[in-house]
C-alpha cells in the first residue's frame, strides 16, 4: 500500500507529462484555427470567384463573336 501512495505522489509531482499535454493542446488549437481560417476564406470567396468566372466566359464569348477583339470586355 505504501508503494501505491508513493507512486501516486511521484506521478502527481512529475510535470514532464504536463508539458507534453500543454504542447499537444497548443498544436491542436493551431490546427483548429488554421482550418477555421481556411473555411471562412473559402466560403467568402465563392461568390466573387463565380462572378469572375462569369465575366471571363462573357469576355470569351464576346471575343469569339467579334473576330478576337476584346474591346468590350471589362
Amino acid at each position: 500500500m505504501k508503494n501505491a501512495f508513493k507512486w501516486v505522489r511521484e506521478f502527481v509531482g512529475n510535470e514532464s507529462g504536463l508539458v507534453t499535454v500543454e504542447w499537444v493542446a497548443l498544436a491542436g488549437a493551431v490546427v483548429i484555427g488554421g482550418i477555421t481560417v481556411v473555411w471562412i476564406v473559402m466560403n467568402n470567396l465563392q461568390t466573387p470567384a463565380s462572378q469572375i468566372g462569369s465575366n471571363i466566359t462573357s469576355c470569351e464569348t464576346s471575343a469569339a463573336q467579334n473576330s478576337g477583339s476584346t474591346t468590350g470586355c471589362q
